[in-house]
């Protein structure tokens, strides 16, 4: 009985985890490198359910990668610290806009295979996503 206790207090814990879900993500794509190393980028597009802007602040992956924030500024790449999303409203990563770079990759990106990327926002939330990795 106790154990069945300690389950639903837990269960019940992280319940508003679950709730609190108000960004989600579409056609998260990355471009495929012939080689280790090779720099690559990342393109989504990203939609805030909620009544407040949100900003994706980091991102992560569980393959060795460098993951930067970018966007361009006069023609130019420069790196951000953050990506607004407004308040019931999309944000599309697209080449020539914002993305997230991708360097020093411990291994050549294949196209078909699979990319795994956890994207964090400064609301605390984590969005897990498996970027498809397509060719030029």
């Amino acid at each position: 009985m106790q154990r069945i206790c300690k389950t639903l207090f837990f269960m019940t814990a992280l319940l508003p985890f679950g709730v609190m879900a108000k960004v989600s993500v579409t056609n998260p794509t990355i471009i495929a490198t012939q080689q280790a190393g090779e720099p690559s980028a990342i393109f989504m597009e990203l939609h805030n359910s909620d009544n407040q802007a949100v900003n994706l602040a980091m991102v992560h992956s569980s393959q060795p990668a460098n993951l930067v924030l970018h966007g361009t500024q006069n023609g130019k790449m420069i790196t951000t610290t953050g990506i607004e999303i407004p308040a019931k409203g999309n944000v599309q990563l697209k080449p020539g806009g914002l993305h997230i770079m991708v360097f020093d990759s411990a291994k050549a990106l294949r196209a078909g295979e699979r990319f795994p990327l956890t994207l964090m926002f400064d609301n605390g939330e984590k969005v897990a996503v498996d970027a498809a990795i397509v060719g030029h």
